[in-house]
């Protein structure tokens, strides 16, 4: 009873991990781009990334590594036949491609756009430039949004046009959030592993096969 309580233990703590969310979100203004990794509800901005600051250690090492003497050069190995590289890489190639599309449609299902968002601001000075501006922006949001929202499933979106007479001009504001559950990546991972290497072994298999016949013939 004591190791079923263990196993049953160890069996939820596995599943809660597997429900956690990874993935990034992104945002584009008037400032740049920015970008974040995500992992459960902790973001880690990656761009734009901070200047790092390089003490005397790391110009000591950098100096070191200029003053390394060059590596000799390999003895290159005499190339094999283009038939052969063509055919090893067609040969492996119709054996992992549909593993690799599978897998990559099994990610495509598992991601969610937690948030998307995408606003346009229209302004001029003059009514006439804001109003045909303001058009033109809600002409573009209405041409990205659909394909957008039809591609992915979308949890939190939004979609506007903000008329500003201040505003010198059209400016661009979107941010987007993408996860995926840890369980789904790690589901899609073994099992694509696990059948790219019995494929790989098999197209090997093959291709040594093919050499021996092509030797005694």
């Amino acid at each position: 009873m004591k190791a079923l309580g263990v196993l049953a233990a160890a069996a939820l703590v596995l599943f809660l991990i597997g429900q956690i969310r990874v993935g990034g979100r992104a945002e584009f203004n008037a400032q740049g781009f920015s970008l974040w990794i995500r992992l459960g509800r902790i973001l880690i901005k990656i761009l734009p990334a901070k200047p790092k600051k390089e003490g005397p250690e790391g110009a000591q090492k950098r100096r070191e590594r200029k003053a390394r003497p060059e590596k000799k050069p390999r003895k290159e190995r005499p190339p094999s036949p283009l038939s052969e590289k063509l055919g090893g890489a067609l040969e492996y190639a119709r054996e992992l491609l549909p593993v690799a599309l599978k897998a990559a449609g099994g990610m495509w299902r598992g991601l969610r756009v937690d948030t998307l968002e995408l606003e346009l601001t229209a302004g001029s000075p003059d009514p006439a430039d804001a109003a045909m501006l303001y058009g033109q922006a809600t002409a573009a949001l209405g041409a990205l949004w659909y394909p957008l929202t039809k591609a992915f499933h979308v949890k939190d979106g939004a979609a506007r046009v903000i008329l500003d007479f201040n505003a010198p001009g059209m400016t661009v504001y979107g941010t987007a959030a993408l996860s995926i559950k840890i369980g789904t990546v790690v589901r899609i991972g073994v099992g694509t592993g696990v059948k790219a290497l019995f494929g790989a072994l098999a197209a090997r298999k093959r291709l040594k096969l093919k050499q021996q016949q092509r030797k005694v013939a």
